[in-house]
């Protein structure tokens, strides 16, 4: 178990003056109106850039702890509620693996439907969106296309005690990952420069190259002599519908930047909600149809503009606040469910109603749908 390493308080002014001195020493331009992302490497076989030591970025004083879950039986999924054959699955790591979410990246989305919880949330000088996709119950031979960590994956995956594997990502956030976090960081550009270990390449394309796999990741974790205990509480499921919904939902737009605005339609004969996105249907070829998510999970949260330069246009990260809390809306059976979010560094999210009440999610896949406003978001 690696060791949580607490992040100083106090290094917050030092951090941005860094960040500001490697923007300005690299040349980077004014932001254009289309950024272009910073190309993964076929191989990297450069020095990482943690030679010298940055000052880590703030961590906030976290909020008081939510209502203890009650905890789900042993051969329960705690992400999904469904069971599983070998309960032992259920005590390995989450992995998180960072997924490209623009144009190209969509029509190339390989192996979502195998994650037990899938985040989308807003980077780049809010100019679209990425995707971080959980897999703990199930296996994904393949997983892609995956491109390079942000700021907000610091949070997520520390709350529920994962594994990240990305692709590359800013010098600050990738150092902060290296070095000063408290979970393991699986960087393709650094650990395996030749896609060929714990990764694979298909084609040539940055943008939809790099494809990751759960087996990969655990072999790293072999590998580099990690053993994690793990055990997070998960959340609570029910098949039936729960009565106090405020109103029927069975179309959902979730307006985002860039034309990446999402809808999820109801479909009962499928059991959730089916995605799309910027006006298409999303499909999964590792299942060979629609993705279909039993939960969507909309979260309201703090976006946070920093000095973090994430591309060579200068455009800068985005800190989304995903430990603390926010105004919620839970959609399943064509149902929603108004209420509150809450969380910490050290335990995930809980979808809380009146009363803070847990809100039971439907078993199945979950996405979280991270907003700046709730308000923004329409149903009917």
């Amino acid at each position: 178990m690696l060791p949580r390493i607490t992040l100083r308080i106090s290094s917050l002014l030092l951090t941005l003056m860094v960040v500001a001195l490697l923007s300005s020493a690299c040349g980077a331009a004014q932001p254009a109106p289309t950024p272009t992302p910073t190309k993964t490497p076929m191989a990297v076989n450069a020095a990482a850039p943690t030679d010298t030591p940055a000052p880590p970025i703030e961590m906030p004083t976290p909020t008081p702890a939510p209502p203890t879950p009650t905890a789900n039986p042993g051969n329960i999924s705690p992400f999904t509620g469904l069971p599983v054959a070998d309960p032992a699955v259920l005590k390995r790591p989450p992995i998180f693996v960072c997924v490209n979410n623009d144009p190209a990246g969509r029509a190339a989305h390989w192996g979502l439907s195998k994650a037990d919880l899938v985040y989308e949330y807003i980077v780049d000088g809010f100019s679209l969106t990425r995707i971080t996709a959980m897999y703990q119950s199930q296996e994904a031979e393949r997983i892609g296309p995956v491109r390079s960590a942000r700021y907000p994956n610091i949070w997520m995956v520390q709350m529920y005690g994962g594994v990240l594997a990305c692709s590359g990502g800013s010098d600050a956030i990738r150092y902060l990952l290296k070095n000063e976090v408290g979970f393991p960081y699986l960087d393709a550009d650094l650990d395996d420069p030749s896609n060929n270990e714990y990764f694979t390449n298909l084609g040539s394309d940055y943008r939809t190259r790099l494809q990751a796999r759960t087996d990969g990741v655990r072999q790293w974790l072999v590998d580099q002599g990690i053993n994690i205990d793990w055990n997070k509480p998960g959340f609570p499921f029910s098949e039936e519908t729960p009565p106090n919904f405020s109103g029927d939902a069975t179309v959902i737009d979730i307006p985002y930047p860039g034309g990446n605005s999402v809808e999820w339609r109801y479909e009962p004969a499928l059991g959730g909600y089916v995605r799309y996105q910027g006006g298409d249907a999303e499909i999964d070829p590792a299942i060979g149809g629609p993705l279909v998510s039993a939960n969507v999970i909309v979260a309201a949260a703090a976006h946070e503009v920093t000095d973090i330069i994430e591309d060579t246009l200068g455009t800068k990260g985005i800190n989304i606040k995903l430990h603390e809390f926010g105004d919620l809306r839970v959609f399943r059976d064509g149902k929603v469910y108004e209420g509150t979010w809450r969380a910490s560094q050290e335990a995930p999210p809980r979808w809380l109603g009146p009363g803070e009440v847990p809100v039971p999610l439907r078993p199945g896949q979950s996405w979280v749908q991270v907003v700046q406003q709730i308000e923004d978001v329409t149903y009917q």
